[in-house]
This record gives structure tokens, sequence and C-alpha cells, in this order.
């Protein structure tokens, strides 16, 4: 199943490269494994927004729980499920 997700960093306390780094690289791990489909830097600068692949919602938050800025309670998350839409599968 599809899930959006919306990360949303605390932007309040300052986050050094090292950290910014590990970041990137582990959401880049999340994408080689599969589970990040597509991934975007939210333009008011605070996270980033991201489509996953995941059985249910719990296993989206167990896998967005490894990152680093989240392990670091600098992310929040909000996860929305989708499912196709409604005039597509209708076959319009």
């Amino acid at each position: 199943m599809k899930f959006f997700v919306i990360a949303t960093r605390d932007i309040d306390q300052e986050v050094d490269e090292t950290l910014m780094d590990a970041e990137a690289d582990h959401a880049a791990l999340l994408y080689k494994n599969g589970f990040v489909r597509e991934i975007y830097s939210r333009t008011d600068g605070k996270g980033a927004m991201l489509i996953a692949e995941a059985e249910n919602e719990e296993e989206v938050m167990n896998q967005l729980s490894t990152l680093p800025f989240a392990k670091a309670n600098l992310l929040t998350f909000q996860v929305y499920g989708a499912a196709p839409y409604r005039g597509f599968v209708r076959g319009i």
C-alpha cells in the first residue's frame, strides 16, 4: 500500500553537518530498499515529503523512526494511506 508522508523538522534546533549527512544517507538507503518510492524537499525548508510503500501505517512509522533526525527527536510525521483514485478505478 502507498503512503504519503509529510515530515516536519524542528528548525529551531541547530543540526550539525554530520547529522545532516547521516540523514541523507539513511534516506537513500530506505529508497534503495524499496520503502521510499519518491522523496522531495519541502520548499518551505521545514522538512520533506515522501511516498512510501508498506503493508500498514505501523510499518511506515517503524521505518521512519530509523532516520537519524527521528532518533534525535527533530522530525514529526503526518502519514496518509492512499488508494487508487475512484475515477481511474471506474475506467475513466
